[in-house]
Parts: structure tokens; C-alpha cells; sequence
């Protein structure tokens, strides 16, 4: 209904506009009923109801926390023995690459070479002179020295022959270093008691570690003598010595073998 006596350039309110068309005023947002309390949270036992479900609440974070730190711990110690176990690994794969496996044997390897200085060097005792003292002896024809003559000179001893067979073999090598069996058989007729052995080097080479035998070396030549659980060497019998080396310019065969100073042949 329009108003009486309304001009175009009159000012009209929203709320005369809306008396004049009838229409009611709604709020622009959504209707929301007034929400009814409910009865657990009214009455006397609301406090303590409050207070159970906060304990209830407490409890459960609590537990969590246990469960939590029961976790934390069990992981933390298989990560503690997990380390452990590697480092275990680690340090004995670390103490570097063993030269060889020493044969076995009735008593432990010696590990601490002596060195013979070079001005002492060991006397051989030749196997033939053994031999010759335990044959039996002939009487040599008196003669009967004449004033001012010389008394006849001792013949001198005969040289040292084979009386034994060696054999050597490298068993493994690896950069500047080796590890070698020597086999030395007694062919004489005599049991050797205690028994020496020697060679030469020809290319520099060391020995560092021994069994079966105590090594010596000076320069060039080795030494290898009898330990206490094999120093008798009978006739026919073989002995088995082991050692590790190194070497600088290659690792040829050893040359010069000897039995308490009598030359043995190779095998």
C-alpha cells in the first residue's frame, strides 16, 4: 500500500517500508532452538561426575606414557646391542688378514726370532764324522821319526756329503709377503740329535714367523734349529717346518739347503 501523499524525492526507512508491505524482519542467520541442559550435566553429582571423567582421562594418558616409555626403552636396547655386535664384528675383521693357518702341532710356534750377530756363526757338525767315530778303528803303521824331521801332517777331514733330501713348497702369497713349508728327510744313517737346517735367500727375503723350528737370519742365510718336542731326527724320518716372509723384488726359490752342515739334495 502506497503511503498517501508520497513524493519520488522523499526518504523512506526499511522499517516504514516494511510496516507498509506487511513483511516481518528475519535474522540473516539460521534458526537454532535454545538447546535443552541435559540432566547429567545438572543436579547435585555434576561436579563429581566431572571429576570421574577427568581421573578416567588422566589414567589413560598415563598408561600411554608407560607404553610409551616401555617402547622407547626396548628400542633404545636392541640399538645398544645391535652396536655393540657390529663393533664386535668389525674389530676382529679389522686386525687384518691372517698370513697363513700354522700346521698342527704338539707344542705352540715360536713368535720371537733371534738374530745371530754376524760375526758368530754356527759350527756344523758333519754327519760323516759321526759316522767315521762310530766305525770302527784301524791302527795306522808307526814310523819312527828320525832327528830333525817333521811329524806327518793330519790328513785333512773329508768335505760333507748329501746325507739328506729337502723339499719346499710356497703354500700362499700375497703383496710383499708369503708363507712356505720346508720337508727335510735325514737319508743318513745316523739319528741327529738335536738337528740344524739352513738356506739361502737369493732375492732379499725375511723370515718374520716360524713352527716347528726356532729361525735365526743374518743377511741372506737362515738358520732353522730344533725345538724341544722334535729334536730327534732318526734316519728315514722327516721333519716338517713352516714359516711365514717377506720379500721386496719377488720370491724365488731358496737355494743351498743344508743338514748339520751336510749338503741335501732337492726334491
Amino acid at each position: 500500500m502506497a503511503r498517501a501523499g508520497w513524493r519520488p524525492d522523499d526518504e523512506i526507512s526499511v522499517d516504514d517500508l516494511l510496516r507498509e508491505t506487511g513483511a516481518m524482519p528475519r535474522s540473516l542467520g539460521a534458526y537454532s532452538p535454545p538447546t535443552k541442559a541435559r540432566e547429567d550435566d545438572t543436579g547435585t553429582g555434576y561436579r563429581e561426575r566431572l571429576e570421574q571423567r577427568a581421573k578416567e582421562a588422566a589414567a589413560g594418558q598415563q598408561r600411554a606414557g608407560r607404553r610409551i616409555r616401555w617402547v622407547s626403552a626396548l628400542c633404545g636396547g636392541l640399538v645398544v646391542v645391535g652396536s655393540l655386535v657390529i663393533i664386535s664384528v668389525t674389530s676382529e675383521s679389522s686386525s687384518g688378514r691372517q698370513a697363513a693357518v700354522a700346521p698342527d702341532s704338539l707344542a705352540p710356534a715360536t713368535t720371537t726370532p733371534r738374530t745371530v750377530p754376524s760375526a758368530v756363526t754356527p759350527t756344523p757338525v758333519p754327519t760323516v764324522i759321526r759316522q767315521t767315530s762310530a766305525s770302527p778303528t784301524t791302527t795306522a803303521p808307526k814310523t819312527t821319526a828320525t832327528a830333525g824331521s817333521q811329524p806327518p801332517a793330519a790328513p785333512p777331514p773329508p768335505a760333507p756329503v748329501a746325507s739328506c733330501t729337502v723339499r719346499y713348497a710356497v703354500t700362499d702369497q700375497w703383496p710383499n709377503g708369503f708363507t712356505a713349508n720346508l720337508w727335510v728327510t735325514n737319508t743318513g744313517n745316523q739319528t741327529l740329535n738335536p738337528w740344524t737346517t739352513t738356506w739361502n735367500f737369493t732375492a732379499g727375503q725375511r723370515v718374520t714367523h716360524s713352527w716347528n723350528g726356532d729361525f735365526s737370519q743374518s743377511g741372506s742365510r737362515v738358520t732353522m734349529k730344533a725345538v724341544s718336542y722334535n729334536l730327534s731326527l732318526a734316519p728315514g724320518a722327516t721333519v716338517n717346518i713352516g714359516f711365514n716372509g717377506s720379500f721386496d723384488r719377488g720370491n724365488p726359490t731358496p737355494v743351498g739347503f743344508t743338514l748339520d752342515g751336510a749338503r741335501c739334495t732337492t726334491a
